[in-house]
């Protein structure tokens, strides 16, 4: 392809070609030939030499947040010099670049090899693509440039983030075969304190509780809570109505971040995680524990974007007959546009389950874009909350979850239910 000085060049040989042709001027006609002919002589000195490029990332995984460390070796693989050469590596536009340029101009010898760095901002999560590799190719005097690509590309995924979570407010009333590190709310072999009761004979004398003896003169036991691994459902909310807000807050990123958060602390715990998430469809990961289960939960939660608008009713409904019996669910959901919320709660909480609704406030997120009048703020958000209190009604613990409170602060509420 010609660049902008071989056709300002090429437009004066012919000029003057044609000037001096009209004046009978031999010299004109001399130099626009010379002209032409310096092109077509660039012209036949072909494009590059062969290039190898190598891609070095500082992670493949890495949190919302976090900076990635990009080398790119760009090396000449022939034997002659690659003339002028523009290097432009290309990065998904959801990075920002933090420090250095994805962009060099070289000039390699046979053998050489430099190297591009630089460093990127992952503020948002997601599965990405890093390339192709672009280069452009101008010949010695700048008459002539070749552009192509290099399909070299490098995945990369962006988890959400990760918050530490206080000490877990859920109890399953069933135990499970293995001893683990959830507390059932029944009596047996544990650290937590349940209760007092009366001294049996055959108690051990270490859990007689002394100073309740001494106020009431009677012998009493301490009874700890059991013990035991349990299996926990997180059921994520990911319809497009969830999109309310702004890029980085708004309700499905803020869920987002719950799911995560909750599924490290109870897998540190060595409970079983399972993981659902509804939007158009619903997309289910069985429960299990361990690091492998982490990070399926991780990248399931990393694609996860908003759509479609699935009733909760019909989730509870499929999912039926994988729940545990009275194991923990979670549901994390804004709960606009969606009628069947009590209906499924009503339904979870009377087969026994434990259900925490951890709801971010859309109305509120939505605050953050536009500007809504005082008085339909009121109403809407006395309308969420007499939501929410009927589905405390139904036996679930419900949180209110602000933008501005940080997710151990939030889940502290449900304490106070």
């Amino acid at each position: 392809m010609w660049t902008r000085k071989a056709a300002l060049m090429m437009t004066s040989g012919i000029a003057l070609v044609l000037i001096g042709m009209m004046m009978s001027n031999f010299q004109l006609m001399v130099i626009g030939i010379a002209f032409i002919s310096f092109l077509a002589i660039n012209g036949w000195v072909t494009g590059h030499a062969e290039l190898h490029i190598v891609r070095t990332l500082s992670a493949d995984n890495l949190y919302k947040g976090d900076d990635l460390y990009v080398e790119l070796a760009i090396t000449n693989k022939s034997r002659r010099r690659t003339q002028q050469l523009e290097v432009f590596d290309n990065v998904p536009h959801e990075m920002k670049m933090k420090s250095g340029l994805n962009y060099m101009m070289v000039n390699l010898g046979a053998g050489q090899t430099t190297r591009i760095r630089y460093v990127l901002r992952c503020p948002l999560r997601g599965h990405f693509s890093l390339g192709a590799v672009s280069i452009r190719h101008r010949n010695t005097f700048n008459l002539y440039s070749n552009e192509m690509f290099i399909d070299h590309r490098s995945d990369i995924i962006v988890f959400p983030q990760v918050r530490d979570v206080e000490e877990a407010m859920v109890r399953s009333r069933t135990p499970k075969m293995y001893t683990g590190a959830t507390t059932l709310r029944t009596p047996g072999p544990g650290t937590e304190f349940f209760s007092l009761r009366e001294y049996v004979p055959g108690d051990p004398f270490k859990n007689i509780n002394w100073k309740a003896f001494a106020r009431t003169g009677e012998l009493m036991v301490n009874e700890k809570c059991r013990d035991a691994v349990t299996d926990v459902f997180l059921l994520l909310d990911s319809r497009d109505v969830s999109r309310i807000g702004t890029v980085l807050k708004n309700p499905l990123e803020m869920g987002t971040v719950a799911a995560a958060s909750l599924s490290a602390y109870f897998l540190q715990r060595r409970d079983s995680i399972a993981l659902a998430v509804y939007d158009d469809r619903l997309s289910y990961l069985p429960a299990d524990g361990g690091d492998k289960q982490h990070f399926k939960i991780l990248s399931s939660l990393a694609g996860v974007a908003p759509k479609g608008n699935m009733p909760l009713q019909a989730v509870t409904n499929a999912l039926a007959p994988r729940f545990s019996r009275g194991s923990p669910v979670f549901i994390i959901s804004s709960l606009e546009g969606d009628g069947t919320v009590p209906h499924a709660v009503r339904d979870l909480a009377g087969r026994g389950h434990e259900v925490v609704v951890l709801s971010p406030s859309s109305i509120d997120y939505e605050r953050l874009v536009t500007r809504i009048p005082r008085m339909s703020y009121e109403v809407m958000k006395l309308e969420r909350q007499n939501r929410l209190t009927a589905l405390a009604g139904f036996g679930a613990r419900v949180i209110d979850w602000m933008p501005d409170v940080e997710l151990s602060q939030a889940l502290l509420q449900v304490k106070m239910l």
